[in-house]
């Protein structure tokens, strides 16, 4: 029998990571935990970009910012967003404070969103009619969905704290908070994703890749970039894309909560590395 090729021997490892972690023990911990309270539809879509916009910083930390923002968002989240006005969005947020985010940034967000919902009736009907079916991603979506949510508060002044919220896709970093968010939309549904949007594409997601993602790739293979950026990111998808072309993305989850979960080490610990998953096909130095 001949040794198996690079590919299947990478994507039996993979699976096998999969396979041995609890993912739904890992969602409670997981930003995409609070969308997961609303049944699909309007209000979970406002939630989850909300969350996924949010999801930088401590896991911790995170979460209690969430609990905060979504219990002022009330019952219905989609028709309050659209009911608001500016004045109404900023005292609803008034006072949140997390890292670079101020009430103001999640007040215009809110209007954004408001807008987008009164004029297309949902966030993903909004989603579909940004897209073009023919790009091989949906990186054009993110960049023309950001540039509407944006529109309606163009004149006030250009915070800081708005822009990190609302980072543009369309720069050569990996927007890895946006490629997230999508990853929930598209692909799924299982355990993790929704898959609510899954006619946009899931062979068209980009790999969200953060400093997690970008470490256990280099050390299986994945990538060989030194900076976690777009580039990164479309080398690590097109890794991925060999192992399973309709759904790369499936190996996002595990591989991020590896590293989250401090299950992955920086140097070699033999008794850490001996228990996992990848530790045959690991570069990890020591």
């Amino acid at each position: 029998m001949s040794p198996p090729t690079p590919s299947a021997r990478l994507r039996a490892e993979l699976d096998a990571l999969i396979a041995s972690h609890d993912a739904a023990e890992r969602r409670a911990a997981d930003p995409i935990a609070f969308p997961h309270r609303w049944p699909a539809g309007p209000d979970r879509e406002v939630v989850a970009l909300f969350a996924g916009l949010m999801a930088y910083g401590r896991a911790d930390l995170i979460a209690r910012a969430l609990e905060e923002i979504t219990a002022r968002m009330g019952p219905t989240p989609a028709a309050q967003a659209a009911a608001d006005d500016l004045a109404a969005a900023r005292r609803r947020f008034a006072g949140v404070v997390y890292r670079f985010t101020r009430g103001e940034d999640l007040a215009r967000l809110w209007v954004g969103l408001g807008a987008l919902i009164r004029r297309f009736g949902t966030l993903g009907a909004a989603a579909r009619h940004f897209d073009d079916p023919d790009a091989p991603t949906l990186r054009p979506l993110l960049t023309r969905l950001r540039a509407a949510l944006m529109a309606p508060t163009a004149e006030l002044p250009a915070r800081r704290g708005f822009r990190h919220l609302l980072a543009d896709p369309a720069g050569s970093s990996a927007s890895k908070r946006w490629h997230m968010w999508l990853r929930w939309m598209v692909r799924g549904p299982d355990a993790v994703d929704f898959g609510d949007w899954r006619d946009l594409g899931p062979h068209r997601l980009l790999m969200p890749v953060d400093t997690h993602v970008h470490r256990i790739g280099r050390f299986i293979g994945l990538t060989d970039r030194k900076s976690a950026d777009l580039r990164c990111a479309i080398q690590i998808t097109a890794a991925l894309r060999r192992l399973d072309d309709a759904d790369p993305l499936r190996y996002d989850f595990a591989l991020a909560h590896l590293g989250i979960s401090g299950r992955c080490p920086r140097r070699r610990v033999p008794a850490i590395c001996a228990e996992c998953p990848l530790e045959r096909i690991c570069r990890l130095p020591a």
